[in-house]
C-alpha cells in the first residue's frame, strides 16, 4: 500500500518540478543577468502611485518567511534583498507583489486562499517529516516513512497548484499596469520585468521544503 502511495505521490511532484523548470527557473536565470536603471522598491512605489495608491506603505523586511502574507490593509512587504535589487529578477518579484496588492483589493478571497496554501505548503511537509523521523525510532519501515513524506509534499503541491492562479493573475495585472503606464524608461526593461514577474508566479508552485532542495 505504501509503495502505491509513493508512486501516486510522484506524479504531482514531477509535474510541479517540470512546470517550474519550464516557466520559471530558465527565465529567472536570464533575468538575473539584466540590470535595470532603478531599484525594485522604487518601481513598486511608482506602480502604486500610478494607480492612486500613494497611501500604501511599503515595508522592507530583513527576512521574510515564505508563508507569510506579503500584502494587507494599506501595506505591502518586500524582502530587503528584493527591495534594493537592480536586477530584472528582483524587479519582477517586486512587481508581482504590487500585483498581489492590487488583486487583494479586487478579490481578497482569492488572496486569502493563496496565503493559506503557501503556509500549508511550507508547514505541513516539515511537520510530517519531523513526525516520521521520530516514528522511525519505533520501527516504522523506511519505505513507508518516505512514502508519507512524499505524500505530504504531493498534497502541499496540489494546494499550491490549485491556487497559483492568484499569482498568475497578479503577474498579469502588473504586466498590464507596466505596459499602460510606461513606468520603465525602456521597452527592453519593461519586457524583462514582465517576464520575471510571470516566472516568479510559477516559481511558487513548488512547496517550500522541496524548493529549498532545488
Amino acid at each position: 500500500m505504501h509503495r502505491l502511495l509513493l508512486i501516486f505521490s510522484l506524479f504531482p511532484l514531477l509535474a510541479a518540478l517540470i512546470l517550474r523548470k519550464i516557466n520559471a527557473d530558465r527565465h529567472l536565470h536570464e533575468m538575473r543577468k539584466i540590470r535595470l536603471s532603478m531599484r525594485a522598491d522604487e518601481l513598486v512605489r511608482k506602480m502604486l502611485d500610478s494607480m492612486a495608491r500613494q497611501d500604501v506603505e511599503i515595508k522592507v523586511t530583513k527576512r521574510q518567511w515564505a508563508g507569510a502574507a506579503v500584502t494587507g490593509g494599506g501595506w505591502l512587504k518586500l524582502p530587503a534583498s528584493v527591495a534594493g535589487g537592480t536586477r530584472a529578477a528582483d524587479h519582477g518579484r517586486a512587481a508581482l507583489y504590487a500585483g498581489l496588492y492590487l488583486l487583494s483589493q479586487r478579490d481578497p478571497g482569492l488572496i486569502a486562499r493563496r496565503s493559506w496554501a503557501m503556509r500549508f505548503g511550507h508547514v505541513f511537509p516539515i511537520f510530517t517529516t519531523i513526525v516520521v523521523f521520530f516514528a522511525l525510532f519505533v520501527r516504522m519501515p523506511p519505505v513507508m516513512g518516505l512514502s508519507i513524506i512524499l505524500a505530504s509534499l504531493a498534497l502541499a503541491t496540489c494546494a499550491q497548484f490549485l491556487t497559483v492562479i492568484a499569482d498568475l493573475r497578479a503577474a498579469s495585472m502588473a504586466a498590464v499596469l507596466l505596459e499602460k503606464k510606461r513606468i520603465l524608461p525602456r521597452l527592453s526593461e519593461e519586457e524583462a520585468v514582465i517576464t520575471a514577474a510571470r516566472a516568479w508566479a510559477w516559481h511558487a508552485i513548488v512547496p517550500g521544503l522541496l524548493s529549498r532542495l532545488m
